[in-house]
């Protein structure tokens, strides 16, 4: 999923703040669920966050994690990007403030290695996953 900024009208610093929390909370902290891995791959607060005046408010995150809900056990991996104003914004949807994938899988042997396959696969505009983050590593 993303979100066209163009059609909600939302100011872009806001889609920092939704990737940064909320967008994921009912499952990073619903009581039937662990995140195995949190990784903030960038975290460029913009100013009105007391970020730098000249930050350009990316926020990119990779995690996985399991749910047990009664006797089924899934696994599952996200990808969340607010691009900002830095170099990230110029890959995938030129509108989009908010870039979101979850991806939920019953738990197997297999099933890590087919999340970050399935996560790796996922393109906005032509842009992948992986090239989000090597941009936003750049910076």
């Amino acid at each position: 999923m993303w979100i066209d900024g163009t059609r909600v009208g939302v100011p872009s610093d806001y889609y920092y703040l939704a990737a940064t929390g909320p967008a994921l909370d009912s499952l990073t902290r619903s009581p039937e669920c662990n995140a195995t891995r949190r990784l903030v791959v960038v975290n460029h607060r913009p100013a009105f966050a007391d970020g730098l005046p000249d930050s350009p408010g990316d926020y990119i995150a990779v995690g996985r994690g399991v749910c047990q809900v009664r006797d089924t056990s899934t696994r599952w991996a996200y990808f969340v990007a607010a691009p900002g104003y830095g170099p990230v914004r110029t890959l995938g949807i030129p509108s989009s403030g908010l870039y979101l994938v979850v991806a939920v899988m019953r738990d197997s042997p297999r099933a890590p290695e087919l999340l970050d396959k399935l996560l790796r696969r996922i393109e906005f505009g032509g842009a992948s996953v992986s090239d989000f983050i090597s941009a936003a590593k750049a910076v």
